[in-house]
């Protein structure tokens, strides 16, 4: 059985820890957090090698990363690979953060989150300054290589371009699936969009990263960079791109704190375990014991989720105004909620889990389950303060208001006045 008052305090801890020191952990702990948050780590055994060797050798990898500044609305879907990169810093190696401002003026084929609009050079600079801004809390901006990739493109020769596109196939190319599916619906293929991925193997050829990171969508994008460091006789570069948030869950990283709260409230069950994968600083062991706790029901799913929100809205916003998000959500479910008003007999006996079982159309066990897995708070019903209700079997006067709310789930309300 899980102590869960125990289990919650710990997962709200460690998964808050950005600022975990991972260079200190084994090679096969490293591999076992990219693999937790990887769809795709191409080859696979090579990723083993590099991290390996680079930990003998005492020496950081260079790690490759592109984004370009199509937007300054960043939504929490570009965030896993962020995190991610964040982890991989403090692991100890080199990140080269590509700011893609030519490629920018072309628009990633790949990329169906965005509308591709085609930039001028005033949005993009204005787009890359917001961009670095949201990125701050994430990234150690004095610890990383920023580069443009105008930099070097603006100056690249055509001889050198059809050099290396004598040694590559188109074929490959228009076998992509966001390819076909245009061909398909008779859609038109521009000649920039057919080299985008083309340009980002320059920015490889250039940069000479050992790993590049991406997003799940540039996996066709990332294995051409590879072929054309192949190409050059380079040792090409390993890939990894990270699995992909549901698109029906996503929202703004600039979206109101309490609207955080209520849009994670609101995920699908069986996606909240990977949130926590992608977007928090979770260990593969702490994501074995949640996994467990899950599928036995020994902690309820609503305080499971506000746990992440809380994780989440913390690391975007800083912990006072998450605190201050998360009770007004909890004022949000008290007032939108059906409310039950109770009033306790003084001086009178009831266990918590009897008294919810009598308040309610609640059988005992339903209701002690509920106070067992975390599934019920009490509020102040001035609402300055909330505490989790964890047994079952103290005396319902043990809680300390006078008037106060439980709230079970986010369906029910009890007022309680003593």
């Amino acid at each position: 059985m899980v102590d869960v008052m125990s289990f919650i305090s710990t997962l709200e801890k460690e998964c808050s820890d950005f600022k975990r020191n991972l260079n200190d952990i084994g090679v096969e702990e490293q591999i076992d957090i990219i693999k937790m948050a990887c769809s795709h780590v191409y080859p696979e055994d090579h990723i083993i090698e590099e991290f390996s060797q680079a930990k003998k050798d005492n020496r950081s990898l260079v790690i490759k990363f592109g984004m370009d500044p199509m937007d300054t609305d960043i939504m929490i879907d570009h965030m896993v690979p962020i995190v991610l990169l964040s982890k991989l810093q403090r692991m100890g190696h080199k990140i080269v953060f590509l700011i893609g401002d030519f490629t920018a003026l072309i628009g990633d084929p790949s990329d169906m989150s965005i509308k591709q609009r085609k930039l001028n050079k005033k949005k993009i600079e204005a787009n890359v300054k917001g961009l670095k801004k949201d990125l701050y809390g994430f990234i150690d901006f004095a610890k990383t290589d920023i580069f443009y990739n105008s930099s070097w493109l603006n100056e690249i020769k055509l001889p050198d371009i059809i050099e290396i596109m004598l040694k590559l196939e188109v074929s490959q190319t228009l076998k992509r699936e966001d390819f076909r599916k245009k061909l398909m619906d008779d859609e038109g293929i521009t000649y920039a969009e057919l080299i985008y991925s083309f340009i980002m193997g320059i920015d490889s050829l250039h940069i000479k990263p050992d790993l590049e990171l991406g997003r799940e969508d540039q996996l066709d994008n990332l294995k051409l960079c590879r072929r054309m460091m192949e190409a050059k006789e380079m040792k090409p570069e390993v890939i990894m791109t990270t699995y992909a948030l549901p698109q029906g869950d996503l929202f703004s990283i600039d979206e109101d704190p309490i609207e955080i709260f209520n849009r994670i409230a609101k995920l699908d069950d069986k996606n909240v375990l990977q949130w926590y994968k992608l977007l928090t600083e979770i260990t593969p062991k702490t994501v074995l014991e949640l996994e467990n706790a899950i599928n036995n029901n020994y902690i309820n799913m609503q305080t499971i989720k506000e746990i992440l929100a809380k994780v989440i809205a913390t690391k975007l916003f800083g912990q006072e105004k998450s605190s201050l998000a998360y009770i007004e959500y909890i004022k949000g479910i008290v007032k939108n909620a059906p409310t039950k008003e109770i009033r306790m007999i003084h001086g009178s006996k009831m266990s918590i889990g009897e008294f919810l079982a009598a308040s309610t159309d609640l059988t005992l066990p339903q209701a002690e389950d509920i106070v067992r897995t975390g599934g019920a708070r009490a509020l102040s019903c001035d609402g300055d303060c909330l505490t989790y209700v964890l047994n079952s079997d103290e005396d319902i006067s043990s809680i300390f208001f006078d008037k106060f709310y439980i709230i079970v789930g986010d369906e029910l309300v009890l007022r309680i006045r003593k």
